[in-house]
This record gives C-alpha cells, sequence and structure tokens, in this order.
C-alpha cells in the first residue's frame, strides 16, 4: 500500500488521508502501516479525522 507523508501531522494511505494532533502520534500511525495493515493501525493509533483525497473537507469518521 501506498504511504505518504502530507505535512508534519497528515499521512495519506493509499486514497485516504489520516490527520492527527501532533507529528508524533502521525510518526506512530506511519510506523504501524509499514509493518502491518492499515485497519489495525487506525484501531491502534485513531485519527482526529479522516477524508478522501479528493474531498476537501473531513469525514464524520473519525
Amino acid at each position: 500500500m501506498a504511504t505518504v507523508r502530507i505535512s508534519p501531522t497528515e499521512v495519506q494511505v493509499d486514497e485516504v488521508i489520516y490527520s492527527y494532533a501532533s507529528a508524533a502520534q502521525a510518526d506512530a500511525f506511519e510506523a504501524c502501516v509499514a509493518a502491518v495493515d492499515v485497519a489495525h493501525c487506525v484501531t491502534d493509533h485513531p485519527p482526529q479525522a479522516t477524508r478522501k483525497v479528493d474531498e476537501g473537507q473531513d469525514d464524520a469518521s473519525a
């Protein structure tokens, strides 16, 4: 799966951007995704918000 660091607090995995309160939280999520599946990492490192790449606003799923 493709992982891109968009900003210090945002990580894109495939078509979803995960937003965190701090760079340390985003670091932990990014490291997790490198080791295991994203669903596991979202559970262990819940983001403040998520959005699809083509959307401009956060989802309510966070």
